[in-house]
C-alpha cells in the first residue's frame, strides 16, 4: 500500500527549529528574554533521496519551502513543475536550502510521494530516514509554522472602571488578541493577568502590550491570561477578538469518583496539562514558555494516562537534546540531563517504539558519555561553575556531591545501558558504573543513627530532606529495614521540611502510593490541589504554600507576580489516579502485558479509562464489585491477592462482597 505524501525534513530539525523559536519568545514587560543556554538551529542546506519503482507511469510535482531543484535519473528539474516518471526504476535526489527557516519538501506523487521512506542528508556521509509529521499532510502546509488551531473566546464579563476596562474570560487561557477599527486618540495599553490582581497592578503585571492609535487591525501575539485590563480607550473605540490557540489532542484517559472535589481536581489538572501541551511540553504558559527537561519528564508520564500522544513526547525529547557537540547540561541543570536520559527508556517502556530508540540512541550515548566525563575520581558528579544543581525549590545541603544527583546519575547509567541492549550495542561499562555507584551511595550517604539518606557528606552538616529519601524508595536503593526507617523518620516525620512544589510532590505521592498509603495520598490531593481550587484557581500552580496569603501567594523569583498559575507539573493527579487508583501499568514494553490493580484509596467508588498503547482499559471499582473491559490483549487483573486473566473485549466482573 502506498503512503500518502507529507512534508519531510532532515530528521530532528523540525523539533530543533521550533525549539529555537520558542526559546526566543519569552517576554517580561518591556523586554525580551531569550533562553540562557546555547540555542541550536536546523541545517539550512539539505538533500533528500529515494530509489523509486513505478509499476505504471506517474507524474510527480515537488513543492519546497526553500530554493533548490530535483534530480531524476541524473537530469535536473525545477520545483513546481510536473515531472513524468515512466514505469520502472528511478533515482530521485532533491536539494533544498533555506537561510531563514526549515528547508523541507513535499513530493506529490504515487510511488514517488514524499514520506518517512525517503532519506535525508546534511551533505555529510550519513543518510538517515527523513523526518515527517502527521501535522503536515497537505502541499499547502508550511512546517515552518506550527500547526495550531484557533477558536474565538468570549469574555464572561466586561466591567468599566474609572481607570480602564476589565475583561474576565472566566478561566486561564492562551490566546492571541486582534484589535480592529481602533478609533482611540492615543495608544491603547493592555495588561494581562493570570489573576485579577496582576491585571490591575499595571506597574507590576508581567505581560503588557500597546495598540497603536488609529490601527485598522493589530495583532497581539498569543499570551497567557484570564483577565485583561485595557486603558486608553472605551469599548466603542475598538473591536476586540480573542483567539484561543491550541494543539488538537485526543483525550483518552478519564477519571471520576465519589468525591466531587477530586473530580474537580482531575478536570482542572487536565485543563492545566492541555494548555501546556503545545509544540512541546512547556513548563508554564505565562512566564518562561520554555521546555525544561525535569518538568517534561513528568509530563511524559502524565501524557501516558491522558492522551498517550507519542508524537509530542518525541518532539520534546528531540528538542531538548539539540545537536552535538554538547557544551553544557540540558537547561544548564545537572539533574535535567539525567531526567532526559531516563525519559528515553521510560518512553520505550510505554510505546515499544524501537525506531525512535535507534534514532535517538547516538544522542543518548553522547549525553551519557558527557556526564561521565564530568565525574570525579570517586565516580560522583558535582556541579561546576555555571552548572545549576536544582533537585527542587527547597532548602537543602548542595555542597559537593549531592545524594539525589548521584541517584539520578545512577538511574541514567541504567537507562542508557538498557537502551543500548535493545539495539544490541549495550555498553557494559554503564551497567558496571551503575552497580558501583549504587553501592557507594549507600556507603557514603546512609546515616544509621538518623535512619535516612543525608543530602551531602562533604559539608559535615549531614542534613536530611525528603528528596534523596524519596528517590531511594522509588528506585530501590533502600533495603527492607531502611525502607521502614525512611517511612518513619522522613516521610511521616513532620519535623522534616515539607515539599511545597507540585513538582516534587509528584515523586513523594508516588512513593506513598507504592508503600500502600493511598488514603493518605487521597487526603493530600484533596488538601493540596483542593486548596488551590478554594482560591478560585482554574489551573494548577507552579508552587503552593497554604500558609502564604494575599498577594504574596503570587510572588516568586523576586517578582510580585512571578509565579506561574498554570504549570504542567501541577497536573500530576492525572498520573497518580490513573496509575495507582485505576491501577493500570505495563509489565512489558508497549503494554504487551499489563496489570489492572485498582484501589479505592478511601473513596467509595472510582471509574475511568486508561490508554494502553493502541488500546484502552475501562475500570470501575466499587466496594461491592469490580468491572474491567479492555480492547487490548495481554491484561491481568490483580485484586485482594488474587489474579485473573483479562481477555480482549470480554468484560471482567468480580463480586467483592
Amino acid at each position: 500500500m502506498n503512503k500518502s505524501p507529507a512534508w519531510i525534513w532532515y530528521p530532528g530539525d523540525f523539533e530543533i527549529y521550533h525549539h529555537l523559536l520558542l526559546n526566543t519568545r519569552r517576554e517580561e514587560r518591556e523586554y525580551q528574554w531569550p533562553a540562557f543556554w546555547r540555542l541550536d538551529d536546523c541545517y539550512h542546506n539539505v538533500r533528500f533521496r529515494k530509489q523509486v519503482h513505478c509499476d505504471i507511469p506517474e507524474e510527480m510535482t515537488v513543492y519546497a519551502h526553500g530554493t533548490g531543484h530535483v534530480w531524476v535519473d541524473g537530469k535536473k528539474h525545477a520545483f513546481l513543475q510536473p515531472i513524468n516518471l515512466s514505469s520502472g526504476n528511478h533515482e530521485i535526489v532533491i536539494c533544498v536550502a533555506r537561510t531563514d527557516g526549515l528547508p523541507c519538501i513535499y513530493a506529490d506523487g504515487n510511488q514517488s510521494a514524499s514520506n518517512s521512506s525517503w532519506e535525508a542528508n546534511d551533505y555529510s556521509f550519513e543518510w538517515l530516514p527523513a523526518g515527517c509529521s502527521g501535522l503536515y499532510p497537505n502541499k499547502e502546509d508550511d512546517p515552518n509554522i506550527f500547526a495550531f488551531q484557533y477558536e474565538e473566546m468570549k469574555p464572561v464579563s466586561v466591567k468599566k472602571r474609572e481607570d480602564g476596562i476589565l475583561y474576565d474570560y472566566g478561566k486561564e487561557t492562551f490566546a492571541a488578541l486582534m484589535f480592529e477599527h481602533v478609533q482611540a486618540p492615543k495608544d491603547i495599553r493592555i495588561f494581562y493577568g493570570e489573576s485579577i490582581d496582576e491585571a490591575l497592578d499595571t506597574e507590576h503585571s508581567i505581560l503588557i502590550d500597546a495598540v497603536p492609535a488609529g490601527s485598522e487591525k493589530y495583532y497581539c501575539p498569543p499570551r497567557a491570561f484570564r483577565y485583561l485590563f485595557i486603558q486608553g480607550a472605551g469599548t466603542e473605540q475598538y473591536a476586540l477578538t480573542a483567539l484561543y490557540e491550541y494543539l488538537q489532542l485526543n483525550r483518552r484517559g478519564s477519571f471520576s469518583c465519589s468525591d466531587e472535589r477530586i473530580n474537580r481536581i482531575w478536570k482542572t489538572a487536565e485543563y492545566t496539562f492541555r494548555l501546556n501541551s503545545r509544540e512541546f511540553y512547556l513548563d508554564g504558559i505565562k512566564r518562561d514558555r520554555w521546555v525544561w527537561s525535569g518538568d517534561a519528564y513528568q509530563s511524559y508520564l502524565i501524557n501516558n494516562y491522558l492522551y498517550f500522544d507519542a508524537d509530542i513526547t518525541k518532539r520534546t525529547i528531540v528538542a531538548l537534546r539539540g545537536k552535538d557537540p554538547i557544551v553544557t547540561h540540558i537547561n544548564t541543570i545537572l539533574d535535567y540531563s539525567f531526567y532526559w536520559i531516563i525519559s528515553i527508556h521510560a518512553y520505550y517502556q510505554a510505546t515499544k517504539d524501537i525506531d525512535f530508540i535507534a534514532f535517538i540512541y547516538p544522542r543518548m550515548k553522547s549525553m551519557m558519555d558527557y556526564c561521565i566525563s564530568l565525574t570525579d575520581q570517586d565516580g560522583f558528579i558535582r556541579g561546576r561553575e555555571g552548572d545549576w544543581v536544582f533537585i527542587d525549590w527547597a532548602e537543602m545541603d548542595k555542597t559537593g556531591a549531592v545524594c539525589a544527583e548521584q541517584m539520578l546519575l545512577a538511574e541514567s547509567l541504567k537507562a542508557a545501558w538498557a537502551c543500548g541492549e535493545l539495539l544490541g550495542v549495550g555498553e557494559m561499562c554503564y551497567l558496571e558504573r551503575y552497580n558501583g555507584l549504587k553501592k557507594q551511595i549507600t556507603e557514603l550517604y546512609w546515616d544509621d543513627e538518623r535512619g535516612a539518606y543525608i543530602d551531602s557528606f562533604e559539608s559535615g552538616q549531614r542534613s536530611i530532606t525528603r528528596h534523596a529519601n524519596i528517590f531511594a524508595l522509588l528506585w530501590g536503593y533502600a533495603d527492607a529495614e531502611q525502607r521502614e526507617s525512611i517511612i518513619m523518620n522522613v516521610l511521616t516525620n513532620d519535623a522534616v521540611p515539607k515539599i511545597s512544589t507540585p513538582y516534587f510532590k509528584f515523586y513523594e505521592l508516588e512513593v506513598m502510593c507504592n508503600i500502600g498509603r493511598l488514603e493518605d495520598v487521597t487526603k493530600q490531593i484533596q488538601g493540596y490541589w483542593g486548596g488551590m481550587l478554594e482560591l478560585e484557581a482554574t489551573t494548577f500552580w507552579e508552587e503552593y504554600d497554604p500558609a502564604v496569603a494575599g498577594l504574596d501567594r503570587y510572588g516568586m523569583y523576586g517578582d510580585r507576580y512571578g509565579k506561574s498559575l498554570c504549570h504542567a507539573w501541577g497536573a500530576s493527579p492525572i498520573y497518580l489516579l490513573g496509575r495507582y487508583y485505576l491501577g493500570v501499568y505495563p509489565t512489558a514494553a508497549g503494554y504487551d502485558s499489563f496489570v489492572v490493580e485498582p484501589q479505592l484509596g478511601g473513596l467509595e467508588w472510582i471509574k475511568g479509562s486508561v490508554p494502553v498503547n493502541g488500546g484502552t482499559v475501562f475500570v470501575e471499582l466499587k466496594q461491592e464489585a469490580l468491572d474491567v473491559v479492555s480492547d487490548k490483549d495481554g491484561g491481568l487483573v490483580r485484586i485482594n491477592g488474587q489474579e485473573y486473566p483479562l481477555l480482549k473485549d470480554i468484560p471482567f466482573r468480580l463480586s467483592l462482597k
